[in-house]
């Protein structure tokens, strides 16, 4: 559904930040919140970036989109002592104004550490040399990259693995498989011992069920984030 009722109107001024939990499931508290776009109208009713991406691609404002939700999450979490994600997009990791507006929001900003930037797995990938001078940048700012968006069909893990990043999302639908086929399982099971021995941590993203979120804790991943826990929501708890 695309928001035509605000076609005329709409403005980088109504889009904000939501904030969904990712779960320290160990000990059953909030461990870190990605932080995702959302555009609300005027009688608060707020809508997904696939509802209304096309009015920003119409003012060709997709890297201001990405930088007003920047500011404003930093902006939001600069004096609470929490750790948030925020998701760049291929075009964003390529872009300069981007890059140079990234590094002047979170330069010098308090405990960077608790900052992480994900990406999707292909992107990350695809591009690698680009990906390689954009972790550069992490670096040197002291954020962590994570990947996201990992499933068994995207990619060779090994590769995901020996980059530079600090955790790696994978799909809950993985983990409904690993009950019923051994091929998954074995994958799966092989991700986990990997990502510790490189001392990267496995989050279960999509977890929607009580069911899922047994399987993965029987699978030993210490975080999980999905509709189960929460629904993104305007303010952090």
């Amino acid at each position: 559904m695309q928001v035509t009722e605000v076609t005329d109107s709409f403005n980088l001024d109504n889009v904000v930040p939501f904030f969904q939990p990712i779960m320290d499931l160990k000990n059953e508290v909030v461990w870190s919140y990605e932080c995702l776009a959302r555009l609300l109208t005027f009688d608060q009713n707020s809508y997904l970036p696939t509802e209304f991406l096309f009015l920003v691609e119409r003012q060709q404002s997709v890297a201001l989109l990405t930088q007003t939700v920047l500011s404003r999450s930093a902006s939001y979490f600069r004096d609470i002592n929490m750790a948030w994600n925020i998701n760049l997009s291929l075009s964003d990791m390529t872009d300069l104004e981007t890059l140079n507006f990234l590094q002047s929001q979170l330069t010098g900003y308090p405990n960077p550490k608790r900052i992480s930037i994900e990406i999707t797995a292909q992107n990350a990938l695809i591009k690698s040399a680009k990906f390689s001078e954009f972790s550069k940048i992490c670096g040197a700012l002291g954020i962590n990259i994570v990947i996201d968006n990992f499933d068994q069909q995207a990619c060779d893990f090994q590769a995901i693995l020996s980059l530079p990043i600090s955790a790696i999302k994978v799909s809950a639908t993985l983990f409904d498989k690993v009950t019923s086929d051994e091929t998954t399982a074995g994958f799966v099971k092989g991700l986990i011992n990997a990502a510790a021995s490189n001392n990267i941590k496995v989050i279960a993203e999509r977890v929607e069920s009580q069911e899922t979120l047994e399987v993965v804790k029987k699978l030993g991943i210490k975080y999980a984030q999905g509709f189960y826990f929460s629904q993104p929501k305007a303010k952090v708890v």
